[in-house]
């Protein structure tokens, strides 16, 4: 289990451990609890990432909000009848695999959510490639890829698509641009497949912020980031809530 450090989230995995009948192995498990909200899953993934393939994520909300979250205290009677009788079906969440270049360094990662590359003092200057191939001379605050897992996010707030969990693409989208007569960008959300790769490197050697998920990399010597979406997927237990009533659950 991981658990959110809130009295709620604490009694309630208290509870379910004495009602779970499998050997507690927070060590190398084959099924994952989080108990919290969304950030407590993601700091799951994370602690879990080198096993990833092993182990399916049961999501229990004990928050406000909880996107992931398939079970909450309505339904944790599902929850553990589907634990105890290993009867459960899952759906998958491909994961970003995202490359940092440094003038000394390589840097190398996963991330569920987004990845994003940011600059909040100065206009940061990319060049953005698609297969090798120059997009664009980006000028602005930044830029955020993002899963379809995550694209209810951050991404959603800077204007990106909400994208079906389903489908195998992932999302760029600008963060703050700037256009003009002398600058120009795509301006708009740009929605790609899995055989994409897109890289972004900078004019100059610079110092940026990369953040994946939750975690925050200030990189000196910025040279290039490269990210792909990865054959690597998150198994998420599911329960009887489609996509439709998860969106009007948490946003309508």
């Amino acid at each position: 289990m991981v658990v959110k450090g809130d009295a709620k989230s604490q009694k309630t995995a208290a509870y379910l451990k004495t009602l779970i009948k499998d050997i507690y192995d927070d060590k190398n498990p084959d099924k994952i609890i989080t108990i919290g909200g969304d950030g407590t899953f993601l700091k799951a993934v994370h602690l879990y990432e080198s096993i990833l393939d092993k182990v399916d994520f049961f999501v229990f909300n004990t928050g406000h909000l909880g996107y992931f979250s398939n079970f909450d205290i309505d339904s944790i009677n599902d929850l553990l009848t589907k634990i105890n009788s290993d009867s459960y079906q899952c759906s998958e969440f491909n994961l970003l695999e995202y490359k940092i270049q440094t003038g000394s360094n390589t840097i190398s990662g996963i991330a569920l959510n987004e990845v994003t590359i940011i600059n909040p003092t100065r206009t940061l200057m990319l060049d953005v490639f698609l297969n090798n191939q120059l997009l664009e001379h980006f000028r602005g605050t930044g830029i955020c890829i993002s899963t379809p897992a995550g694209s209810t996010g951050y991404n959603k707030s800077l204007g990106g698509a909400v994208v079906d969990s389903s489908l195998e693409a992932f999302q760029v989208t600008e963060i703050a641009s700037i256009n003009s007569r002398i600058h120009h960008t795509l301006s708009s959300p740009l929605l790609l497949s899995k055989k994409h790769e897109v890289e972004f490197k900078a004019e100059d050697p610079t110092c940026i912020w990369i953040t994946a998920d939750s975690k925050s990399l200030t990189i000196e010597n910025f040279q290039s980031l490269a990210i792909i979406l990865s054959d690597r997927k998150v198994k998420f237990v599911r329960n009887d809530i489609s996509f439709i009533e998860r969106l009007k659950k948490n946003f309508i």
